[in-house]
Order: structure tokens, then C-alpha cells, then sequence
């Protein structure tokens, strides 16, 4: 019995903390949008870039939108009509896209990070910002939570804390 309930304890454990890679974490404003323009707010378009020599592929950038274009429907729907004329671009520039190591953080807590930071830029249909944003999330735990945990999971929580940005 007593094993048992370690190894559901251990299970539990283990659940809450991989939903750490998940969670959303807080943009900071770097120019807030007045509250009038978000409630007003139509996005046109999401794209996403990185800058020069980050290793990140057009399939990196094409998921990352997509989660974010999801999560922003879930929350707003209709809020994203991509193409329609007029309306403000989200941009998300990657500035660290560090895929860490599973091994380094099976480890020790703090190696092996996996770390995703951006600027998401919100500019009208004249290509002026009219809210600007950072964006970090990262994950650090160790042992076994660690090494199962992706990249693919800390995108999440970095796309969920995008979509942050227009709420």
C-alpha cells in the first residue's frame, strides 16, 4: 500500500511540474497599447522571423504561428482575419531560441534549459507600432521531468503567452 501511494504521489508530482513548460508567462510592455486599441483590436496577419543566425527553420515559425493564431481564437474569436485589409500585423521577432539538452537537464535543475525569447510588435496598416512586447519563457527543471520534457511543450507555454498580448 505504502508503495502504491509513493508512486502515485511521485505520478502527481510529476504532472504538476511538467505543466510548468505550459503555463503562461506575463509580457512585458515595452510600448502598451491604450486600452481603446485593444479593445478595438482586428489582427490582419501573424508572421514571425528570428534574428540572423538563430537556428530556427520556416516549419519553427510556421508552428509557433499557428499556435498562437489558436490560442488567440480560443480566447477572442474572430479577432485574427488574416488578409483583411486595414487591420494591425502581429510580428514575432525570436531573439534566443535555445532548444537546451535533455540529457544536461536529466542532470541537475538549471542545465540544459530550454529557453524562447521574442519581441512581438503590434503595427497598424501603415507599418507604425502601435504596442510593442517581450516575450520569454523558459524551463529548467531537472531528473526525469527534464529529460521528457520538448521544446515542443515550452512552445506552447511561449505561444499561450503571446497570445497574452492582446487580452
Amino acid at each position: 500500500m505504502r508503495n502504491a501511494i509513493r508512486i502515485l504521489s511521485a505520478a502527481a508530482l510529476g504532472t504538476m511540474l511538467a505543466g510548468c513548460a505550459g503555463s503562461v508567462s506575463a509580457p512585458e510592455a515595452m510600448q502598451a497599447m491604450a486600452p481603446d486599441q485593444k479593445a478595438s483590436l482586428k489582427i490582419a496577419g501573424i508572421s514571425a522571423d528570428a534574428e540572423p543566425g538563430l537556428a530556427m527553420s520556416d516549419a519553427d515559425f510556421g508552428l509557433i504561428v499557428q499556435k498562437v493564431h489558436g490560442y488567440i481564437d480560443a480566447e477572442k474569436p474572430g479577432m485574427v482575419a488574416d488578409g483583411a485589409s486595414g487591420g494591425t500585423q502581429m510580428k514575432i521577432h525570436f531573439t534566443r531560441f535555445d532548444r537546451g539538452s535533455a540529457f544536461a537537464r536529466a542532470m541537475l535543475i538549471g542545465l540544459g534549459q530550454i529557453r524562447i525569447d521574442a519581441t512581438v510588435t503590434l503595427a497598424d496598416a501603415n507599418g507604425a507600432a502601435v504596442g510593442q512586447y517581450k516575450v520569454s519563457k523558459d524551463f529548467a527543471l531537472g531528473g526525469v521531468i527534464g529529460a521528457t520534457t520538448t521544446v515542443s511543450d515550452v512552445e506552447d507555454g511561449f505561444a499561450k503567452s503571446v497570445a497574452e498580448v492582446v487580452k
